[in-house]
């Protein structure tokens, strides 16, 4: 898998549809998406990544939830909101190259961002290990919130169905994001 920085104006379009749609904008800070956890059809979804805090550490994983959390040493390094995950059309996303990190994010150090570029290594070490269970779950969440749009379990995630339709409009009425 890899970090991918999903474009601000997609995000921004997305949001005024769907609640469960995770903002990227925080202010010098870098919200960055995991790579295509599923592909439907011609949809590629990406998860955002969130840092983890301590209401994370008394959650379990279940099919629309995962941790980020090295076994050894039981250090939660960040979870997977797999709920959250949403269509991006190709053009609308960047890979995160670490050479280039500077151009998406400020940091006050060079320590800083060894440290920043070392945590993101080891969550994506941490993804490629267990990359076949989350496009697992991910397929199954995406299966059963379609089956059951009005279940508990469809309440807590995006509307997926809807924002595949609102990323092909989003294609068809903005031509400069071709």
């Amino acid at each position: 898998m890899n970090w991918y920085i999903v474009d601000k104006k997609y995000i921004n379009y997305l949001t005024q549809f769907d609640s469960h749609v995770g903002y990227v904008e925080y202010g010098e800070r870098l919200k960055l998406h995991v790579g295509t956890l599923l592909t439907i059809g011609n949809f590629h979804y990406y998860v955002p990544i969130s840092s983890a805090k301590p209401k994370h550490q008394k959650m379990s994983n279940s099919l629309d939830f995962h941790k980020l959390q090295d076994e050894s040493t039981r250090y939660l390094y960040a979870v997977l909101n797999i709920n959250n995950m949403i269509p991006v059309p190709d053009n609308c996303l960047t890979q995160l190259k670490y050479n280039q990190i500077d151009c998406f994010r400020s940091f006050k150090s060079d320590k800083e961002k060894t440290d920043y570029i070392y945590l993101l290594q080891k969550e994506k070490f941490l993804i490629d290990n267990i990359q076949n269970t989350l496009q697992n779950k991910a397929m199954k969440l995406y299966q059963k919130c379609i089956a059951k749009p009005d279940s508990s379990l469809a309440a807590r995630c995006c509307n997926f169905k809807m924002l595949e339709e609102k990323c092909l409009s989003y294609l068809h009425t903005s031509p400069t994001n071709l």
